[in-house]
């Protein structure tokens, strides 16, 4: 591979691991949102009890006598007991939403770590092969050098003909 393919091919990591990145913080944001949802339902239905709570209480209930508060009551459990039908519906929706959310959430991690493993071993990949061809370099320079000394050898009378041949083609098969 090129040095230009391999940078176009990290450049496309980062960028795909960038998006993952959002794609998780607005997934995250999602559940977020649906837990929000589940403490305002919960905040308006105790605010709805509430209001029921005083059914037949005060002036008008002491006014109008025990079946006007009995009444008042009747009417106030019938209303309770249809705020927690609305609210156990909505709960449920919130739940349903709430998980689809979550599943989004574990699904963009798990592209996500699989993105940042996929450019960690690029860029491994990457950084090895700069410093195998440095490594062959300096192999390279120093077998020139080393075969060099041996030329230098044998135009001394150090080395024989025959001797300086076996260590050169040596020199060149370890190339």
């Amino acid at each position: 591979m090129t040095n230009e393919a391999q940078s176009q091919t990290l450049a496309n990591l980062e960028q795909k691991v960038t998006v993952l990145t959002t794609k998780l913080a607005d997934a995250k944001g999602v559940v977020a949102q649906w837990t929000d949802a589940n403490a305002s339902l919960s905040r308006s239905a105790a605010e709805a009890r509430a209001e029921n709570q005083g059914a037949g209480r005060g002036f008008l209930g002491g006014f109008l006598g025990s079946k006007f508060r009995g009444a008042m009551r009747f009417g106030a459990a019938a209303s309770n007991a249809a705020i927690a039908k609305e609210v156990a519906e909505k709960r449920a929706r919130i739940a349903d939403g709430k998980r689809d959310a979550q599943e989004l959430v574990r699904q963009a991690q798990e592209e996500l770590a699989i993105a940042k493993q996929d450019l960690k071993a690029a860029s491994s990949s990457s950084r090895s092969k700069a410093q195998t061809k440095v490594a062959a370099g300096k192999v390279a320079n120093q077998s020139l050098d080393l075969l060099q000394k041996l030329k230098q050898a044998r135009d001394a009378g150090l080395l024989t003909e025959e001797e300086f041949e076996q260590k050169r083609k040596k020199l060149v098969a370890d190339l």
